[in-house]
């Protein structure tokens, strides 16, 4: 189930490196295998040149296709990945539809029959021709069903300079996704939030006992502007308690690349009334530091794990 929604393409053999795009960097980070060990080998993040993504879901992303190839091959090179290299490709959360759709919605016989009820069901929601669409889900242990849609014309771009660089992307997925999934493969099951803030967007997702029961994702000044990022995450915490009847979340996870993790934690705290934690990502000067924030995403996409 779990590769079921983090795959977009099905690829043979895991990956030993993880290209994650930001809206204004590259960060790769590179696996070595010690005997039947795995480790963390190398991570690096080059900021691009001003303006050379905008992010969006309807329209292709690269506006200076010239400059993000530059500076894909440059962090490549740095963190020593080598031609031909599988590789996961973690894209920023606005470029695809996020979706949870009641379990008892999709009733199915098989995958296939699943995937047709789901793109039928996402029809209306979705700001492009779902035909066009890339679509992933799997069900969460209560039956509930978490779908991601992108347009590939949206996606396609970015996977043909993965290869025009050498890079076979085997793996395509979002980083709010990836995060959720490694958070909730690593921890007990509970009621809890996860923030992921980046530069221009942030995504929130609530989970109650396990399961995911919400997902949004926030660009502009609703994610730019803290106040505004503060007033989401009320929302929400009030959704759950009315809405849901949850008492008290066990904890707000947080991913922060735009705004300093410690005033993140100051200002979750606030608005939730619960413990917040930053997640760290063990990629090597990592921790929760700025690389680890950076490389959060990359570095769950080849775990399966937060720190």
């Amino acid at each position: 189930m779990r590769d079921a929604l983090r795959r977009l393409f099905l690829d043979p053999e895991p990956p030993t490196a993880a290209i994650e795009i930001r809206p204004r960097a590259i960060g790769v980070v590179r696996l070595v295998r010690r005997g039947q060990a795995v480790g963390f080998g190398a991570a690096a993040s080059l900021a691009l040149p001003e303006g050379t993504l905008n992010l969006g879901m309807t329209e292709p992303n690269l506006a200076n296709p010239t400059a993000f190839r530059d500076t894909l091959r440059a962090v490549v090179e740095r963190a020593g990945v080598l031609g031909g290299a599988r590789a996961a490709l973690v894209l920023p959360d606005p470029v695809a539809r996020i979706a949870v759709i009641p379990g008892d919605e999709v009733k199915a016989r098989n995958a296939a029959e699943a995937l047709d009820l789901i793109r039928f069901r996402l029809k209306k929601a979705l700001p492009f021709d779902v035909k066009d669409a890339r679509v992933a889900f799997r069900r969460d242990p209560s039956g509930q069903v978490i779908a991601v849609a992108g347009l590939a014309a949206v996606l396609d771009p970015y996977e043909a300079e993965c290869r025009a660089v050498g890079l076979e992307p085997g793996l395509v997925e979002l980083c709010g996704v990836t995060l959720l999934e490694a958070v909730e493969a690593s921890r007990p099951a509970a009621d809890r939030l996860l923030v992921n803030w980046d530069e221009g967007y942030v995504s929130i997702f609530l989970v109650k006992a396990g399961a995911v029961v919400l997902a949004r994702t926030l660009t502009g000044s609703a994610a730019s502007e803290p106040a505004q990022v503060l007033r989401e995450v009320e929302n929400t915490v009030v959704y759950y308690r009315e809405r849901l009847d949850g008492s008290s979340l066990a904890s707000v996870l947080v991913r922060s690349a735009a705004v300093p993790p410690a005033d993140v934690v100051r200002l979750l705290g606030s608005a939730t009334g619960a413990p917040v934690e930053v997640l760290e990502s063990a990629t090597p000067g990592g921790g929760a530091g700025a690389l680890g924030q950076e490389l959060a995403g990359a570095a769950a996409s080849l775990l399966g794990r937060v720190a």
